[in-house]
């Protein structure tokens, strides 16, 4: 009886350690006794807290929680009284967690007031990477600014001067464009078009007497002048003309890095894509990848008049895409230069493959999860963190002048259509209209992002720079 004791405890011991293993596992039983595997998920909500609806059941738990659910399909809607519905069908597999961070609920009745009133359109409306600072130039003026801060939006504007003489002279006409801003949120790299001709100016709004013209500063006449590393004080000079790239600073005069360049994006201090038609067959173009010292061929393409590249790191893994507009198709490779160094007979393979027809734009989320590109409301978006990718046709046209949608954050798409400002998930979902908009300029989202700004045309020719909150009066 002892021995028999010994084995029915035994017994129970390995039936409940596998029990465990499996619920570990996300295994479990289901109504009928069948095992079956379970799947996680997360929910947060901007603002929080919202309830959760699975399958038009409403859960017992609010968002910044998590739910077990067996693995299946799942239609899921976050509510909460005064915003709208954000809703999506989700695809879970048995034994995976999924987090849904990024869901943004938006106010049924939306509250627009008027915070700055411009006589003109202004030339120049861009906001700093923080999104802390907005840079508005004076209309009727290439050399005034005003600066707001958005973190603290009761404060005046502060007026920015830059130096006299420090633009040339222009004749028949004269406009901004934005170039980048530097990582310092300090420093805005801008592009002085006047009379058929370009320059840089390098625009510092704390303290504006410092701010530079490139081309005199050092000593050049590029076609194309970037930020390396995001750094004010470093950049990449390309000459269209002759396809040289040099690489210069506040601090060393240009040297020359690469000939017979195309296109070309950088990262960190030493990584460039670029695409070069050197060594390749006749109508055809390589896209190569430079890290220091080495250089590997990623993929040749059609020869064409546009080539999209871009790359960066996420989760410390380097993805690199190309593309052209003739092509029709995105390439999107994940540590190309790792793929080489192990099999470096072998091609690299591509990730994934978007599809869009004619791609005139490419560009990674800031958070570097996505990888979108467009031609006008046609998108193709891979998730590097869930392996999916997406194809869609937005059913809002673009207004003109745009050309292509922008990162509203790291997880939704903006811009212009009908005179108003839409918004939507990286996946095409939850396309939510807000305010009155003009489609020549970005919308600003303040800090927190409780608040967007936008520019609309008033009346008289004025325009006016609206504040609408994206919480309800209850929840400001």
């Amino acid at each position: 009886m002892l021995f028999v004791g010994y084995v029915l405890v035994a017994v129970a011991i390995v039936l409940a350690t596998r029990l465990l293993v499996y619920q570990a596992y996300g295994f479990g039983l289901g109504k009928n006794g069948t095992i079956i595997q379970n799947g996680l998920l997360f929910f947060s909500s901007q603002p929080n807290p919202a309830k959760i609806y699975v399958n038009n059941q409403l859960e017992s738990v609010t968002t910044n929680t998590r739910l077990l659910l067996p693995e299946g399909i799942y239609h899921v809607k976050l509510t909460r009284d005064g915003y709208r519905d954000w809703q999506r069908t989700i695809n879970l597999d048995g034994g995976s967690v999924e987090h849904f961070d990024y869901p943004f609920l938006i106010p049924r009745t939306l509250t627009t007031k008027p915070f700055k009133n411009f006589t003109a359109a202004p030339g120049l409306l861009t906001q700093s990477p923080d999104h802390r600072w907005l840079l508005a130039e004076a209309p009727g003026s290439m050399t005034d600014f005003s600066v707001y801060d958005l973190k603290n939006p009761t404060k005046s504007p502060v007026t920015v001067a830059l130096p006299a003489n420090l633009l040339a002279k222009a004749a028949t006409g004269e406009a901004w464009q934005l170039g980048e801003w530097a990582d310092d949120n300090q420093h805005v790299l801008l592009q002085h078009s006047f009379d058929g001709k370009t320059e840089f100016i390098l625009l510092d709004r704390a303290n504006p007497d410092q701010s530079l013209n490139l081309n005199n500063t050092l000593a050049a006449n590029p076609t194309k002048l970037t930020l390396k590393n995001k750094k004010y004080d470093q950049y990449y000079l390309y000459d269209a003309a002759t396809g040289s790239l040099q690489t210069a600073s506040l601090k060393t005069p240009a040297t020359p890095i690469l000939q017979h360049v195309l296109a070309y994006q950088s990262y960190s201090n030493d990584t460039l894509l670029y695409v070069t038609g050197d060594g390749a067959k006749p109508g055809t173009v390589h896209v190569k990848l430079r890290a220091g010292d080495t250089t590997s061929i990623i993929r040749s393409l059609p020869a064409s008049t546009t080539y999209l590249v871009d790359l960066t790191t996420y989760s410390s893994i380097m993805y690199v895409a190309a593309g052209d507009t003739t092509d029709n198709k995105v390439y999107i490779y994940k540590d190309p230069a790792g793929q080489l160094a192990a099999q470096p007979n072998q091609a690299v393979v591509p990730t994934q493959v978007l599809h869009v027809p004619q791609p005139n734009y490419l560009s990674f989320s800031p958070n570097a999860q996505f990888i979108m590109t467009s031609n006008g409301n046609y998108f193709g978006v891979y998730d590097i963190e869930n392996q999916n990718g997406y194809n869609y046709t937005a059913p809002e046209p673009l207004d003109p002048p745009q050309t292509h949608a922008s990162w509203m954050d790291g997880d939704r798409l903006a811009y212009v259509s009908g005179g108003k400002l839409v918004i939507f998930d990286y996946d095409g979902t939850n396309h939510q209209i807000l305010t009155t908009a003009a489609a020549q300029y970005l919308p600003a989202f303040a800090p927190d992002y409780k608040d967007v700004y936008m520019l609309a045309p008033g009346s008289s020719g004025q325009f006016d720079l609206t504040d609408t909150s994206l919480l309800t009066p209850a929840d400001r």
